[in-house]
């Protein structure tokens, strides 16, 4: 006999929503994705109290954990990981490795040793192992005084940092470097992460202190040299850029980035044969280098760079006509340029006539549609962000989700945030998005407003939930020349 198919979940009553321990635990997710963590302690505490069942208490104790780490509440973290441990038999090797988590950040290194040793005699087959001797071994150097106290913090902090200047959460990197600082400030890694910092958000003279800070603890560090000339450029004088950008060259002499700067501070300082010379010394290493091109052809040096083919563009152009013409019962929105043509069973084609060199195809499975109301719009994004972090991607704001209305207006969502505090706010319609395991994260334009940017440039972030043979084409991300 043929399965019903199940309607589309309704939203859930403002009533139900206040004692419905799923949206709380929702919630608190996404404000961990958001690392909002106060936020999330909050909804976390009202979980408990509505949630009776001991699996999923263990899970909140867990996450309530981390919460307390994240603001270096050792005590309240390390009580939240003996509640959990007490409603799970046998012992849980999580619970045992973030405790040693917990105690390392704490400094407790006779309670975070003990804690790792027990995960490696216990559990030897786990993939943490390489990482947890590795671990074993650096708490011991602190306990022989080899390496400052707080270097297991300064570490575990350091790498947060790289995901978050790899999607440019700033304000992250400027509040835990400045925790890494506190932690050795001996060592130049939290000097140079606050530079960075410092950097994107144009404070340009504090960038420069900071990335001095990190050169007097490690004179010869290439990426710190660079960043110094680099600051000096942006404060107006290239005369001082020279030199340090002379000094990283020297370290790493195939850097592009460098040449290009390098020729920036000549052509400031009136040196224009000297900045030919950079720019064409760059393209002799990459032909392709384009702000090289560009820096060439703006003083007549050099043609106008051409965009270089996509290899998806041919695909593209081929497998457009097909997927439309698959589609049975095609549904067409728009927003400005940008139209998405859509068949719930066959897939889709997002294309933007402002920027031909943007498309996307996908085909092959179906997606599952689910109706969100305008309160949860934000802790949608949160959830993405807690999801990649879990599966091991990247924790981004640079997130889009691809959404649009089932019936009537095209997606519209705008909000807006002054001093941390929501403005404005409108938002309504249907999302499309599917369900786990299988990830797709792609670059694309999107009017999707948040507190995250505004017009926002994100990561279109795909859910697959069927395991059918399936076709994603994509060339969003590239930007047309104006």
């Amino acid at each position: 006999m043929p399965r019903k198919r199940r309607p589309l979940t309704k939203p859930v009553s403002p009533s139900s929503r206040a004692t419905n321990p799923v949206i709380s635990f929702l919630h608190s997710s996404a404000m961990m994705g958001d690392e909002l963590w106060e936020e999330a302690i909050t909804a976390l505490h009202r979980f408990l109290e509505l949630d009776d069942i001991p699996i999923n208490r263990q899970m909140a104790y867990q996450n309530l954990s981390a919460c307390y780490l994240a603001l270096e509440q050792f005590d309240e973290a390390l009580a939240a990981l003996d509640e959990a441990q007490r409603m799970q038999q046998p012992v849980d090797p999580d619970i045992i490795y973030n405790r040693g988590v917990t105690c390392a950040c704490a400094s407790r290194l006779p309670e975070a040793i003990a804690a790792f040793e027990q995960y490696t005699r216990n559990w030897p087959k786990l993939a943490r192992q390489r990482e947890v001797k590795q671990t074993l071994r650096t708490l011991g150097d602190i306990e022989r005084g080899k390496i400052p106290p707080g270097s297991y913090l300064l570490e575990h902090l350091q790498d947060q940092i790289v995901d978050h200047l790899e999607v440019e959460d700033f304000h992250l990197v400027e509040s835990k470097a400045q925790r890494m600082i506190r932690a050795v400030p001996e060592r130049p890694e939290g000097h140079f992460a606050l530079g960075l910092a410092y950097l994107e958000k144009n404070l340009y003279p504090e960038a420069l202190a900071a990335f001095q800070a990190a050169q007097i603890r490690d004179p010869n560090n290439e990426p710190t040299l660079y960043n110094i000339g680099h600051t000096y450029l942006k404060l107006g004088q290239p005369e001082p850029t020279i030199s340090w950008l002379e000094r990283a060259l020297h370290l790493n002499p195939k850097n592009l980035a460098t040449m290009h700067q390098l020729g920036i501070a000549c052509e400031q300082l009136g040196r224009r044969e000297a900045a030919v010379s950079w720019w064409k010394r760059a393209l002799k290493i990459d032909p392709n280098y384009e702000p090289a091109q560009w820096r060439l052809h703006e003083i007549g040096e050099g043609p106008e760079p051409v965009e270089p083919s996509s290899p998806n563009q041919a695909q593209l152009r081929l497998m457009t006509p097909i997927v439309k013409a698959r589609m049975r019962k095609p549904e067409i929105y728009k927003t400005g340029g940008i139209t998405l043509t859509y068949d719930g069973q066959v897939g889709f084609v997002l294309e933007d006539a402002d920027n031909p060199l943007n498309a996307t195809i996908h085909t092959g499975s179906p997606f599952k549609t689910a109706v969100i109301l305008d309160e949860d719009l934000l802790d949608l994004i949160g959830l993405v962000k807690m999801l990649l972090r879990l599966i091991g991607g990247h924790n981004t704001r640079d997130i889009a989700i691809l959404a649009y209305y089932a019936e009537g207006e095209p997606f519209s969502y705008h909000a807006r945030f002054q001093r941390g505090k929501r403005i404005e706010f409108g938002a309504q319609g249907q999302f499309v998005v599917s369900k786990v395991p299988r990830f797709f994260k792609l670059r694309m334009d999107s009017d999707l407003a948040t507190p995250y940017g505004n017009p926002m440039r994100g990561k279109l972030i795909y859910l697959n939930q069927s395991q059918k043979p399936s076709i994603l084409i994509s060339t969003l991300g590239l930007e047309l020349e104006e």
